[in-house]
Order: structure tokens, then sequence, then C-alpha cells
């Protein structure tokens, strides 16, 4: 009975010495920052371009400029009155012209031809802008861009009189994506409280190339060789100029 008794009277003691101890270390909670719906705006541009191609190749050689469009879905989110997040959604038409030795000889085309692209954009960057004095305030910009391609062809010019040569679809020597950046300055005139409009002028520039390279090197498709030994590298870039509104 005596060897019963003595380990309960100890296990009693431990159980009420234990609950009366609340010396155990506490920790705070942590909280992820929310998102506040108010601090982001909306808007839609139009951007029209001048836009050209950098190339890196042993026979191919950039020739020059283009008109281009573009147009989007803008989405600033404000940090604070000076500093704010920009992205959005765009679809723009990119290219340029270059030339290369089977161009120069081709004696049915011009010398040069014109590479085009069409892609949605991902922006994403930095806006410092300046306190907003007569309802109009300026801004720098500048990011990173994510490209999805989603058109490519080549355009050769007949060098006969009245005939147009079809464009040549160059989807198959394309990349699915690629990565460039931006940066640029623009200005914004507040017309109502939830309502403005902007202008900006922005530098574009691929950094990883649209074309394929590879697959310029022995095409199992005639209509894709080019005559190249080393693959191609594509960087279209462009200086867009940009109108549009807030709300």
């Amino acid at each position: 009975m005596r060897k019963f008794i003595i380990p309960a009277i100890i296990l009693l003691f431990s159980t009420q010495l234990f609950s009366q101890y609340s010396g155990y270390p506490t920790y705070p909670q942590t909280t992820l920052p929310k998102i506040n719906m108010e601090q982001f705006t909306f808007g839609l541009k139009l951007s029209p371009n001048i836009s050209w191609v950098g190339v890196q190749h042993n026979d191919a050689i950039a020739d020059g400029a283009t008109l281009k469009i573009g147009g989007g879905i803008v989405a600033n989110y404000e940090i604070n009155k000076l500093l704010s997040v920009v992205t959005g959604v765009n679809y723009n038409l990119t290219g340029g012209y270059l030339y290369d030795s089977l161009s120069l000889n081709n004696p049915l085309t011009k010398d040069n031809y014109r590479v085009n692209y069409s892609a949605v954009e991902v922006p994403l960057g930095l806006r410092l802008s300046t306190p907003t004095v007569d309802k109009t305030s300026y801004y720098l910009q500048g990011g990173v861009n994510t490209s999805f391609i989603l058109t490519a062809s080549e355009k050769h010019k007949s060098s006969l009189p009245n005939t147009k040569l079809p464009a040549l679809d160059i989807i198959p020597l394309t990349s699915t994506s690629a990565v460039g950046f931006f940066a640029g300055v623009g200005i914004e005139r507040q017309i109502l409280r939830k309502f403005s409009i902007f202008a900006e002028m922005n530098y574009k520039q691929s950094l990883s190339s649209f074309s394929n390279g590879i697959e310029y090197v022995n095409p199992t498709n005639p209509a894709y060789d080019h005559g190249y030994n080393q693959p191609i590298s594509i960087f279209p870039a462009a200086m867009e100029f940009s109108v549009g509104v807030m709300f």
C-alpha cells in the first residue's frame, strides 16, 4: 500500500507545480503586409514606336528602323506620394531591317528585308514622381519586360515592278519568350480626382534573342535556309511614345 501512496503524492505535487508555472517563452505573431486596393490605379495606353533590331552574326547585318504600334493596360501601385510600382499587360509590334549574303545576291528581291514580331509584354518596374504642382507631375521610370512572342515573319520586297511577295512565317525559327528592360520619362495631368491623362517616352531593349538561332543552321524546311553556318541572335529595340488615361 505504501509503495503506491508515495508515487501518487509525487505525481500530484508535480502536476500542481507545472500548472502554476507560466514562464514558457511567447513569440510575437507575424502578419503579412496587406495590399490596399485603393492604392491601385488602372489605365489604358496607345504606344506608337520606332523599332529596330540588333544582330549578332558573321553574315547578317542590321540595316534600319521601321514604324510600329502597340497598346495595353496599365496598373500602378502607389507606395507613397513619390514612389510607385508600375506593371500591366501590353500587345506590341516590333521589328526592323537587316540584310545578308542571300538577300544581297538574290536578283528578284531588294537588298534588305524586314523582320516583324508581335508579342504580349508584361512590364514590372518602379516610378519616381515629382510632387504634384498645379495638377501636374513628372516622373522617371524603369524596370524589366517579359515578352511572349506570338507571331514572327520576314518581309522581302520584290525588285520587279508591280510585284508583291508574301511574308514568310518564321515562327519555327523564333523563341517563345524573351526578357528585356525599359527606361523612360513621362508627364501626368490630373483632370478629376480619379481621372488623369499622361504621356511618356520609353527606351526598350531586348536582352535575350527573339530568334532561336540554332534553327537557322541546316533547317529541315528549304524555305528557312538562309545559308548560315552559325546561329543568329536578333535583339529588337524601340523608342516608344505613349499616351493614355488613368482612372
